[in-house]
């Protein structure tokens, strides 16, 4: 188990069973661990050490071409980091004290390298996990995926029902899982969910236990890349908002398939009024660019998270910018400059105001209200009665 010194305790990371927890100081103490200097103040969340996550595109190249395609990918990225570069900049992100790096593209199956990377990513104390459209995907290839901690491939829908990608998509994901599921590698899906493939998403989750995955992680469809010109249309309607949580419950006990929701979709859980105690310690936060989370291009180039503008930084200005970049601390704001009806939401210090990549797509400001919030819009049709 790795661990590493924060304010309010520590974050506590396990890859067998594989959770990532936010523990206080007695915890930490309980575990033998001596006190930090870093709990000489508060005993309260302030920035983090470090990420502890960073989503990294290893290339922007990609055969499908999907048409939602958050990254835009296709054609190489201009600058695209070579291998020694790419293990360097592997290197500094666990110097920092991150502990996830998740590969992905693009197709990341398109490096001939990518083991290479995912083999160095662990000789450094990293945890390299992937996601891959499952394109490229053969059984001799799915031997190897063995280094990473988790492979998830990407599937919207069912059959020929193909969600927001190409109607052959299905059958080479589906390939792809059988081929990695044969070699023994933690599997699951991503499945980007927009108001197109809603329904199905019962159909999904019965795949999932039939193929045995072991999660199913839900993506809400962002308005970057190719996605924003959709967005308006293909975004998820307020009904299915409110609907999803409880729908996702009833689908992962009835199912066995362990559902997930991505931190764009914490908003839809805080309507429903979780136990918050229970969100901290499972580190279940919404809109955390720039310091739970990073994201970065396969040029190096660093952006608070994968749907949102590239910030001037590259990964190898991490260990000197962290805490001092005026773009990252912009981002880290961003919840503390937010109007109602966040301000006063009980749950605006986990949800953080929703996915700000929307908020700053549909209203042009990074820190207005996530405008798809069940919240959000019930509050704005209350106003527009008066």
């Amino acid at each position: 188990m790795k661990y590493r010194y924060e304010t309010f305790g520590g974050i506590i990371a396990s890859e067998d069973p594989p959770f990532l927890a936010f523990v206080d100081r007695e915890y930490m103490r309980e575990r033998g661990l001596a006190a930090s200097p870093l709990w000489s103040g508060p005993e309260e969340i302030k920035i983090l050490t470090a990420p502890t996550e960073v989503h990294l595109s290893v290339t922007n190249r990609c055969p499908a071409s999907c048409g939602h395609c958050y990254m835009g990918a296709g054609e190489a990225d201009p600058g695209e980091l070579g291998t020694e570069a790419f293990k360097e900049a592997l290197g500094r992100l666990a110097k920092l004290g991150v502990f996830h790096v998740a590969m992905g593209g693009g197709e990341a199956l398109v490096r001939e390298d990518l083991f290479e990377l995912a083999a160095h990513a662990r000789e450094v104390g990293l945890v390299p996990n992937l996601t891959t459209s499952g394109h490229l995907m053969t059984p001799r290839i799915a031997e190897q995926m063995t280094v990473f901690g988790q492979v998830n491939v990407s599937v919207d829908a069912v059959g020929g029902h193909s969600g927001y990608r190409d109607p052959s998509h299905f059958a080479k994901a589906d390939e792809a899982i059988t081929a990695l599921l044969g070699a023994g590698v933690p599997t699951g899906i991503n499945c980007v969910v927009g108001n197109r493939n809603f329904e199905g998403l019962p159909a999904l989750f019965e795949y999932a236990m039939k193929k045995g995955v072991n999660e199913l992680e839900l993506l809400r469809l962002k308005p970057a890349g190719r996605g924003g010109p959709v967005y308006a249309k293909e975004k998820t309607t307020y009904e299915q908002n409110k609907r999803l949580v409880p729908l996702l419950e009833d689908l992962g006990h009835s199912c066995d398939v362990v559902p997930k929701i991505d931190c764009s979709f914490v908003p839809m859980l805080a309507y429903h009024r979780p136990d918050k105690e229970a969100l901290y310690g499972m580190a279940t936060f919404g809109c955390e660019a720039g310091n739970v989370l990073l994201g970065g291009r396969s040029d190096g180039k660093i952006s608070g998270c994968s749907f949102l503008e590239d910030t001037s930084l590259t990964v190898f200005d991490l260990e000197k910018a962290w805490t001092s970049s005026e773009e990252l601390t912009l981002l880290r704001q961003v919840a503390q400059k937010i109007a109602e009806p966040c301000a006063g939401c009980d749950y605006l210090d986990i949800c953080k105001g929703g996915c700000h990549a929307v908020s700053k797509y549909v209203t042009g400001d990074l820190s207005a209200p996530d405008p798809d919030c069940p919240f959000v819009v019930e509050f704005e049709r209350r106003g527009a009665l008066l």
